[in-house]
């Protein structure tokens, strides 16, 4: 079952039997509103539009420009929070000084700074959308006149570009400390590294480009490798000459005694002496033309005779020429077997040269990959420590945030004026009593025991409805015995 309607006859009688309590809340409300417009200062707004830059030594491809949206809304949130530093707002105010324009050494307190950085400063995005959308930013600032706001923006945006270029500082101050240990704990190992490989420089001074070749894929073959393979032919050759001087004095040694040994021996060993090779080919001769003329001639025949001491001449001549031969290779032999015996002991050196060059070549590639890979560390950090002193010398020398004009202040007061602030407050006290008639007042089916606090504002402290129902029994009492004795009976 649904409750019967509300008459608007009791309505009325509740709003004028409450009228006191809401028109006395709309009145004090109303009178609260008024205060406050009175004793309230208007308030302008200045805005100075920023554009936000990344470093110029942070990437040669992309000069000024962030990489990605990230590093821009980090970079913008970093300002915003540079922007309502206590100590930026604190510089700032302290430059245009109290708005009195009276010098005071207090000014300004904690407790004001505090509240114009909440309140009063704020740096907003463009257009209400978010920090990374567009480089270009808003500084707002508040105050309690034009000049005053416009003051107040301008000195906000120099020391919060004071402040972000200490920030700047502090960085890269931190960072070039980090990268000076960094460069210089690749200098102490680029230098141990050098120490160990000029070690094996030192060690194998003679040999340092050979042992550097042997670390090069591409080089061809050393210096003592070349050297080591033309001793060994020329020993060979030495030895091979040896072994023929030695043979030639076995024969002229047999020859000295039986020249008959040098004619069955071969022209290769004669070759190296002429006069013998010439006497050899006189007995060959001699020979033949003793056996022609005895084939014609008995032995005592004087041409066949002396034919014969010709020969036998040719062969005492050989004997001697092949003992003096013998004699003169003395020498030459002695040369030729010390000339074999230094090309072996060239070739032992050499070949121990080399034998320490492998043995030493894989400790010292590795000393030599490790002072590498040292130097580029060291190139490394000493690039990035010079764009460390770059970005720092910039730093206190330019700005990443930059202002695109002047500063733009409100040409009205913002938020609501005095008469919108009393209309409201006035609305607020009558919402306020309605809502409290409605609260305390009976409903039109309700009895209530007792009286109101409504009723003590009547006179005598009774209700309406119980005066208007009194009679005067005094007034009354006459008329009523006069009807009484008219009464048929």
């Amino acid at each position: 079952m649904s409750s019967a309607p509300i008459p608007w006859k009791h309505v009325r009688n509740v709003l004028v039997v409450f009228a006191p309590l809401w028109m006395g809340a709309t009145v004090l409300f109303a009178f609260v509103g008024v205060c406050v417009a009175l004793f309230s200062s208007d308030i302008y707004s200045a805005r100075l539009p920023l554009v936000v830059r990344n470093e110029a030594t942070s990437s040669l491809e992309r000069l000024g420009r962030f990489s990605s949206q990230t590093e821009l809304k980090s970079a913008q949130e970093t300002i915003l929070e540079m922007t309502q530093n206590p100590e930026v707002v604190a510089a700032a105010l302290r430059q245009i000084g109290p708005a009195s324009g009276k010098d005071d050494p207090t000014w300004p307190s904690s407790e004001v700074v505090d509240r114009i950085a909440k309140d009063a400063v704020n740096l907003l995005a463009p257009q209400g959308s978010e920090f990374g959308s567009t480089e270009v930013v808003y500084l707002q600032v508040k105050s309690t006149q034009q000049q005053r706001a416009v003051d107040f923006c301008k000195a906000m945006f120099d020391n919060l570009t004071l402040h972000l270029r200490n920030i700047r500082r502090v960085r890269a101050d931190s960072v070039i400390t980090e990268l000076t240990q960094a460069r210089d704990l690749a200098q102490q190992n680029l230098d141990a590294a050098a120490a160990r490989m000029h070690v094996y420089e030192v060690k194998f001074a003679a040999d340092l480009g050979e042992l550097r070749n042997l670390n090069d894929a591409i080089a061809g073959d050393g210096t003592n490798r070349r050297t080591l393979e033309e001793t060994v032919r020329e020993l060979q050759i030495a030895e091979l000459d040896l072994e023929k001087l030695y043979a030639l004095r076995d024969l002229l040694v047999v020859g000295s005694e039986n020249p008959d040994h040098l004619l069955a021996s071969g022209s290769d060993l004669l070759s190296l002496q002429p006069s013998l090779l010439r006497l050899k080919d006189g007995l060959i001769d001699a020979q033949i033309r003793s056996s022609e003329l005895a084939a014609n001639r008995t032995p005592n025949h004087p041409i066949l005779q002396n034919a014969q001491s010709t020969e036998q001449e040719i062969r005492s001549r050989m004997q001697e020429e092949a003992r003096v031969a013998v004699k003169a290779m003395e020498p030459t032999l002695k040369q030729e077997a010390e000339r074999v015996s230094r090309l072996k002991t060239r070739k032992e050196q050499l070949t121990s040269r080399l034998e320490a060059l492998a043995a030493a070549r894989t400790d010292y590639a590795n000393v030599d990959a490790e002072v590498k890979h040292r130097t580029t560390l060291l190139e490394t950090a000493e690039k990035a420590l010079t764009e460390a002193q770059a970005s720092r010398t910039a730093a206190l020398s330019t700005n990443l945030v930059a202002e695109l004009g002047p500063p733009q202040v409100s040409d009205k007061p913002i938020g609501p004026g005095g008469t919108l602030v009393t209309l409201g407050s006035a609305s607020a006290g009558l919402l306020f009593g309605l809502g409290a008639v409605f609260l305390i007042a009976p409903g039109p089916s309700e009895s209530r025991k007792g009286r109101r606090w409504s009723d003590y504002l009547q006179r005598g402290g009774r209700r309406h409805s119980d005066q208007i129902g009194t009679v005067d029994v005094a007034a009354v009492a006459p008329t009523a015995i006069a009807v009484e004795r008219r009464a048929p009976r």
